[in-house]
Order: C-alpha cells, then sequence, then structure tokens
C-alpha cells in the first residue's frame, strides 16, 4: 500500500472522528451510529498503520492492489450500512403509520 494512500486513510478517519464527536456534542446523532463510525474510522487506521495484514487480505481474496481491497471495503460496508438504515426507515415507517391510524381513530370516537 503507498504512503499516499496510508496517509489519505488517516488524515480523513481522523477528520470523520472530529466531526462524529461535534455531532454528538451537539445532540445530532445517536450513539449507536456515532458508535459504527467511529469504529469504521478505526479500521481506516488499522489498515494505515498495519498495511502487510491488508495486504495480505487482499492477496488472499485475489485483488491487484491492497489500494483496491480498501476501496471494495469501503463499499461493502457502507451498502450494508444503507440497507440497515433502510430497514430502520421502514420499521419507522411502519410505527408512524400505525400511531397515525390509532390517533385518527381515536379522534374519530371522541367526535361522535
Amino acid at each position: 500500500m503507498s504512503v499516499t494512500l496510508r496517509i489519505f486513510l488517516i488524515f480523513f478517519a481522523v477528520l470523520v472522528l472530529l466531526f462524529i464527536v461535534s455531532k454528538l456534542r451537539r445532540s445530532q446523532m445517536q450513539a449507536l451510529d456515532c458508535f459504527f463510525w467511529l469504529v469504521f474510522c478505526l479500521c481506516f487506521v488499522l489498515m494505515a498503520i498495519f498495511p502487510d495484514f491488508t495486504e495480505l487480505i487482499s492477496r488472499c481474496f485475489g485483488f491487484m492492489s491492497a489500494s483496491n481491497f480498501v476501496f471494495l471495503f469501503v463499499i461493502f460496508v457502507l451498502v450494508l450500512r444503507d440497507f440497515s438504515n433502510s430497514l430502520r426507515l421502514a420499521k419507522q415507517e411502519e410505527r408512524l403509520n400505525s400511531l397515525v391510524q390509532s390517533i385518527a381513530l381515536g379522534q374519530d370516537k371522541s367526535d361522535q
């Protein structure tokens, strides 16, 4: 893994870490979501600190370079996160619809 990629990984991990901490302080983000992003940043830092391990994994999976593995790892994790958020959003919409229906039925009874 090139030195440039290692520097970018650490730099952007620190940037995201600072952004997440500021959002957490302002109560604009839930702690569980912050935990995900902190672990995600930690993975970047570990990949940058231990490039040999990253290169070993990339060779085991047949990647031509460690940077390709890093990019695929990022895409894979973010797609999983998006899927998880989609499930959570669908559940919230279902709860909201149920709440609206129960309130609407409760208001109809009070009108009569």
